[in-house]
């Protein structure tokens, strides 16, 4: 566990950081929500770490295409069964060994994470805090999120360690004024490096 010294909390995106969905949901967009929308050739990077909500509010602001989208994503993350990115579940013991603490902070809603919890019997119990959608006031990349996380963990955001994969999440991390990990399994090593204290690929990495 080699991070800075000075790290005692660290707080964790869950999409494409701790569990492999990233795949899955570009194909969705792909196949099901792109067709709805104008051509955006940066339209990833630009919804992918957002609440639904938010992507509801910016993309789909018409009551009957936020029924339509919200029936689609609905179906879709029903039927989700993602594999843990490799060696997440390992770090996530070893921390919780080490004596960090631990928080998830994740776009997803509430109604998701029910699903997730049924899939990862105990996965809920090795996070102190848990932050969803369903608490965010403002999506990243705002650090909302992540400064409440911090808060419910009564950890100084300066010692706090966040591991996010998405462009919004890397800001929303740097912008609350911690120590970032961004992991390459979403977008490319060279995107997300200016973003980042340190990049990995996954958690088989010495970090």
């Amino acid at each position: 566990m080699s991070l800075p010294e000075n790290i005692t909390a660290l707080l964790f995106d869950m999409d494409g950081v701790l569990l492999d969905t990233e795949t899955a949901y570009t194909e969705f967009w792909k196949d099901k929500l792109l067709p709805l929308l104008p051509e955006d050739d940066d339209i990833f990077s630009k919804v992918k770490g957002a609440t639904l909500k938010d992507i509801l509010d910016r993309y789909f602001p018409s009551p009957e295409m936020k029924e339509k989208v919200i029936s689609l994503v609905d179906e879709f993350e029903s039927r989700m069964a993602p594999e843990y990115i490799p060696g997440a579940s390992d770090y996530l013991s070893k921390a919780l060994r080490a004596g960090y603490k631990t928080a998830l902070v994740t776009s997803s809603s509430n109604k998701k994470m029910k699903k997730i919890y049924s899939l990862y019997p105990g996965f809920k119990e090795q996070f102190d805090v848990t932050v969803t959608a369903d608490d965010m006031i403002r999506s990243k990349p705002d650090p909302y999120c992540y400064l409440l996380a911090a808060e419910k963990l009564n950890v100084p955001p300066a010692r706090c360690c966040v591991f996010e994969d998405s462009i919004l999440g890397l800001k929303a991390g740097k912008s609350a004024g911690m120590y970032v990990v961004g992991l390459a399994t979403t977008n490319p090593e060279e995107m997300i490096k200016p973003l980042a204290d340190k990049v990995i690929n996954d958690f088989t990495e010495e970090l």
